[in-house]
Protein backbone atom coordinates (compact mmCIF):
# COMPACT_ATOMS: atom_id res chain seq x y z
CA UNK A 1 0.00 0.00 0.00
CA UNK A 2 2.67 2.43 0.95
CA UNK A 3 4.45 2.19 -2.35
CA UNK A 4 1.86 2.53 -5.02
CA UNK A 5 0.91 5.75 -2.84
CA UNK A 6 4.80 6.98 -2.59
CA UNK A 7 4.39 6.34 -6.88
CA UNK A 8 1.49 8.78 -6.77
CA UNK A 9 2.58 11.45 -4.59
CA UNK A 10 6.55 11.61 -6.11
CA UNK A 11 5.43 11.46 -9.81
CA UNK A 12 5.29 14.85 -10.83
CA UNK A 13 2.37 17.29 -11.17
CA UNK A 14 1.20 17.51 -14.72
CA UNK A 15 -1.98 18.24 -16.82
CA UNK A 16 -1.57 14.77 -18.24
CA UNK A 17 -4.70 12.66 -17.80
CA UNK A 18 -5.34 8.96 -18.61
CA UNK A 19 -8.95 7.07 -19.15
CA UNK A 20 -6.95 3.10 -18.44
CA UNK A 21 -8.05 1.98 -15.23
CA UNK A 22 -5.06 0.49 -12.94
CA UNK A 23 -3.66 -3.12 -13.91
CA UNK A 24 -1.47 -3.03 -11.00
CA UNK A 25 -0.90 -0.38 -8.12
CA UNK A 26 2.15 -2.61 -6.45
CA UNK A 27 5.23 -0.91 -8.20
CA UNK A 28 8.66 -2.27 -7.71
CA UNK A 29 11.25 -1.15 -5.53
CA UNK A 30 13.68 -0.25 -8.31
CA UNK A 31 10.72 2.19 -9.70
CA UNK A 32 10.05 4.07 -6.65
CA UNK A 33 13.68 4.70 -6.42
CA UNK A 34 14.15 6.49 -9.76
CA UNK A 35 15.12 10.25 -10.01
CA UNK A 36 12.49 12.98 -10.64
CA UNK A 37 13.78 12.90 -14.33
CA UNK A 38 13.03 9.49 -14.46
CA UNK A 39 9.79 10.26 -13.43
CA UNK A 40 9.23 13.53 -15.90
CA UNK A 41 10.11 11.03 -18.86
CA UNK A 42 8.28 8.25 -18.55
CA UNK A 43 4.90 9.84 -16.79
CA UNK A 44 3.19 8.75 -19.50
CA UNK A 45 3.65 5.12 -19.29
CA UNK A 46 3.51 5.09 -14.91
CA UNK A 47 0.42 6.74 -15.18
CA UNK A 48 -1.00 4.08 -17.52
CA UNK A 49 0.53 1.13 -15.25
CA UNK A 50 -0.31 2.43 -12.49
CA UNK A 51 -3.85 3.79 -12.91
CA UNK A 52 -2.61 7.38 -12.14
CA UNK A 53 -4.37 11.28 -13.07
CA UNK A 54 -2.09 13.84 -12.62
CA UNK A 55 -5.02 16.05 -13.90
CA UNK A 56 -6.64 15.15 -10.75
CA UNK A 57 -3.74 16.14 -8.26
CA UNK A 58 -4.71 19.66 -7.87
CA UNK A 59 -4.86 19.60 -3.98
CA UNK A 60 -0.99 18.88 -3.88
CA UNK A 61 1.60 21.57 -3.56
CA UNK A 62 5.35 21.50 -5.11
CA UNK A 63 6.61 20.09 -1.73
CA UNK A 64 3.74 17.51 -2.01
CA UNK A 65 1.63 18.78 0.97
CA UNK A 66 -2.07 19.12 1.08
CA UNK A 67 -3.43 21.19 3.56
CA UNK A 68 -7.28 20.19 4.33
CA UNK A 69 -9.89 22.71 5.72
CA UNK A 70 -13.53 20.86 6.99
CA UNK A 71 -16.05 23.79 6.07
CA UNK A 72 -18.46 22.16 8.88
CA UNK A 73 -19.75 22.76 11.83
CA UNK A 74 -20.80 19.06 12.40
CA UNK A 75 -17.32 17.71 14.77
CA UNK A 76 -18.40 14.09 13.30
CA UNK A 77 -17.42 15.64 10.28
CA UNK A 78 -13.91 16.94 11.24
CA UNK A 79 -13.46 13.66 13.22
CA UNK A 80 -14.01 11.73 10.18
CA UNK A 81 -11.60 14.15 8.24
CA UNK A 82 -8.29 13.57 10.72
CA UNK A 83 -8.92 9.92 10.93
CA UNK A 84 -8.82 10.15 7.02
CA UNK A 85 -5.62 12.31 7.17
CA UNK A 86 -3.75 10.15 9.84
CA UNK A 87 -4.91 7.07 7.72
CA UNK A 88 -3.30 8.33 4.67
CA UNK A 89 -0.18 9.82 6.38
CA UNK A 90 0.67 6.25 7.75
CA UNK A 91 0.16 5.07 4.86
CA UNK A 92 3.02 7.14 3.13
CA UNK A 93 4.80 7.31 5.73
CA UNK A 94 5.10 10.83 6.31
CA UNK A 95 2.24 13.95 6.71
CA UNK A 96 1.46 14.44 3.19
CA UNK A 97 -2.27 15.66 4.50
CA UNK A 98 -1.88 18.21 7.04
CA UNK A 99 -4.92 20.29 9.08
CA UNK A 100 -5.35 24.19 7.17
CA UNK A 101 -7.41 26.17 7.96
CA UNK A 102 -10.06 28.73 6.19
CA UNK A 103 -7.60 31.03 4.85
CA UNK A 104 -4.79 28.89 4.46
CA UNK A 105 -5.95 25.27 2.69
CA UNK A 106 -5.14 23.99 -0.34
CA UNK A 107 -8.33 21.60 0.00
CA UNK A 108 -11.68 22.06 1.00
CA UNK A 109 -14.34 19.21 2.74
CA UNK A 110 -17.64 20.62 2.88
CA UNK A 111 -21.62 19.72 2.42
CA UNK A 112 -23.89 19.88 -0.53
CA UNK A 113 -27.22 19.99 -0.59
CA UNK A 114 -27.18 17.85 -4.23
CA UNK A 115 -29.34 14.87 -4.03
CA UNK A 116 -27.60 12.26 -6.33
CA UNK A 117 -26.51 8.53 -6.44
CA UNK A 118 -23.13 9.44 -5.03
CA UNK A 119 -22.44 10.19 -1.17
CA UNK A 120 -19.43 12.07 -2.24
CA UNK A 121 -16.88 12.97 -4.61
CA UNK A 122 -13.44 14.99 -5.82
CA UNK A 123 -13.82 17.61 -7.40
CA UNK A 124 -10.21 19.04 -9.10
CA UNK A 125 -11.15 22.26 -10.26
CA UNK A 126 -12.47 23.04 -7.04
CA UNK A 127 -9.75 21.34 -4.93
CA UNK A 128 -12.88 19.90 -3.05
CA UNK A 129 -14.05 17.33 -1.78
CA UNK A 130 -18.23 17.02 -1.24
CA UNK A 131 -19.63 15.23 0.66
CA UNK A 132 -24.26 14.96 0.71
CA UNK A 133 -25.68 16.28 3.15
CA UNK A 134 -28.85 14.31 2.97
CA UNK A 135 -27.12 10.81 2.53
CA UNK A 136 -24.97 11.91 5.59
CA UNK A 137 -28.19 12.67 7.99
CA UNK A 138 -29.84 9.71 6.62
CA UNK A 139 -26.76 7.14 7.25
CA UNK A 140 -27.52 7.71 11.41
CA UNK A 141 -30.86 6.59 11.28
CA UNK A 142 -29.91 3.31 8.51
CA UNK A 143 -26.84 2.22 10.91
CA UNK A 144 -28.68 2.53 13.88
CA UNK A 145 -31.52 0.46 12.54
CA UNK A 146 -28.97 -1.99 10.98
CA UNK A 147 -27.30 -2.44 14.47
CA UNK A 148 -30.85 -2.67 16.20
CA UNK A 149 -31.90 -5.48 13.33
CA UNK A 150 -28.32 -7.20 13.74
CA UNK A 151 -28.48 -7.66 17.41
CA UNK A 152 -32.22 -8.52 17.53
CA UNK A 153 -31.51 -11.19 15.06
CA UNK A 154 -28.36 -12.51 17.45
CA UNK A 155 -30.67 -12.66 20.14
CA UNK A 156 -33.69 -14.44 18.63
CA UNK A 157 -31.37 -17.14 17.08
CA UNK A 158 -29.67 -17.52 20.35
CA UNK A 159 -33.02 -18.03 22.29
CA UNK A 160 -33.91 -20.22 19.37
CA UNK A 161 -31.38 -22.48 19.45
CA UNK A 162 -31.57 -22.73 23.49
CA UNK A 163 -35.21 -23.27 23.17
CA UNK A 164 -34.77 -26.27 20.50
CA UNK A 165 -31.41 -28.02 22.75
CA UNK A 166 -33.55 -27.82 25.62
CA UNK A 167 -36.66 -29.59 24.06
CA UNK A 168 -34.31 -32.36 23.06
CA UNK A 169 -33.46 -32.48 26.02
CA UNK A 170 -36.54 -33.08 28.01
CA UNK A 171 -38.52 -34.80 25.05
CA UNK A 172 -38.19 -37.94 27.01
CA UNK A 173 -39.93 -36.60 30.53
CA UNK A 174 -43.67 -36.59 31.22
CA UNK A 175 -44.39 -33.46 31.81
CA UNK A 176 -42.29 -32.32 28.83
CA UNK A 177 -44.54 -29.37 27.63
CA UNK A 178 -44.87 -27.55 30.61
CA UNK A 179 -41.46 -27.35 31.39
CA UNK A 180 -40.55 -26.82 27.58
CA UNK A 181 -43.54 -23.81 27.59
CA UNK A 182 -41.86 -22.48 30.62
CA UNK A 183 -38.52 -22.74 29.48
CA UNK A 184 -39.23 -20.69 26.04
CA UNK A 185 -41.12 -18.20 27.84
CA UNK A 186 -38.03 -17.67 30.13
CA UNK A 187 -35.81 -17.44 27.40
CA UNK A 188 -38.13 -15.03 24.85
CA UNK A 189 -38.63 -12.57 28.05
CA UNK A 190 -34.68 -12.73 28.19
CA UNK A 191 -33.84 -11.95 24.74
CA UNK A 192 -36.63 -9.03 24.78
CA UNK A 193 -34.30 -7.30 27.64
CA UNK A 194 -31.26 -7.89 25.98
CA UNK A 195 -32.80 -6.33 23.01
CA UNK A 196 -34.42 -3.63 24.43
CA UNK A 197 -30.69 -3.19 26.65
CA UNK A 198 -29.02 -3.24 23.25
CA UNK A 199 -31.33 -0.57 21.89
CA UNK A 200 -30.14 1.82 24.88
CA UNK A 201 -27.25 1.38 24.58
CA UNK A 202 -26.95 2.10 21.00
CA UNK A 203 -28.04 5.38 21.11
CA UNK A 204 -27.11 6.21 24.56
CA UNK A 205 -23.53 5.61 23.71
CA UNK A 206 -23.75 7.08 20.40
CA UNK A 207 -22.84 3.94 18.95
CA UNK A 208 -24.57 4.85 15.94
CA UNK A 209 -22.86 8.27 15.70
CA UNK A 210 -19.44 6.54 16.05
CA UNK A 211 -20.00 3.93 13.32
CA UNK A 212 -20.79 6.86 11.06
CA UNK A 213 -18.34 8.59 11.94
CA UNK A 214 -15.24 5.47 11.12
CA UNK A 215 -18.22 5.31 7.48
CA UNK A 216 -17.08 8.82 6.93
CA UNK A 217 -13.68 8.73 7.39
CA UNK A 218 -13.47 5.64 5.02
CA UNK A 219 -15.44 7.76 2.42
CA UNK A 220 -13.34 11.27 2.84
CA UNK A 221 -10.09 8.59 2.40
CA UNK A 222 -11.75 7.25 -0.61
CA UNK A 223 -11.93 10.85 -2.14
CA UNK A 224 -8.43 12.36 -0.46
CA UNK A 225 -7.16 8.95 -2.83
CA UNK A 226 -8.64 10.36 -5.69
CA UNK A 227 -7.22 14.00 -5.32
CA UNK A 228 -3.35 11.83 -5.17
CA UNK A 229 -4.17 10.94 -8.55
CA UNK A 230 -5.52 7.17 -8.34
CA UNK A 231 -8.16 5.37 -9.84
CA UNK A 232 -10.18 2.73 -9.13
CA UNK A 233 -8.14 -0.57 -9.60
CA UNK A 234 -9.16 -3.38 -11.28
CA UNK A 235 -7.09 -5.88 -9.08
CA UNK A 236 -9.15 -7.84 -6.82
CA UNK A 237 -8.72 -7.45 -3.00
CA UNK A 238 -5.92 -5.30 -2.95
CA UNK A 239 -5.74 -2.12 -0.72
CA UNK A 240 -5.97 0.58 -3.94
CA UNK A 241 -9.76 -0.94 -4.85
CA UNK A 242 -11.12 2.19 -2.92
CA UNK A 243 -14.02 0.61 -0.74
CA UNK A 244 -16.62 3.42 -1.23
CA UNK A 245 -19.64 1.85 -2.38
CA UNK A 246 -20.23 4.23 -5.24
CA UNK A 247 -18.67 3.42 -8.68
CA UNK A 248 -17.54 7.27 -9.48
CA UNK A 249 -14.29 7.01 -11.91
CA UNK A 250 -12.05 10.12 -11.52
CA UNK A 251 -12.06 10.87 -15.10
CA UNK A 252 -15.90 11.14 -15.03
CA UNK A 253 -15.73 12.55 -11.27
CA UNK A 254 -18.90 15.61 -10.86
Amino acid sequence: MVTALVTAVVLPLTTLATTGQAATLTPSAAVLKQSKSYYRTNAGSLASRYGLNYASQTALTRNETTRVYVASNDAQVKKSANLAISYWNQKLGRKVFVTGTKYNHNMTISMTAQNTSADAWWRPAQHQIVLEQADYSQQLGSIRNKMINQSTTTAVNTANQRITAYGHAIAHRANFAHQYNAYRATQINSAQKQIASQKRNIVGQKVDVKARTFKYANIIAHEMGHSLGLKHSLTPKTPWQLTVPHPISITTVK
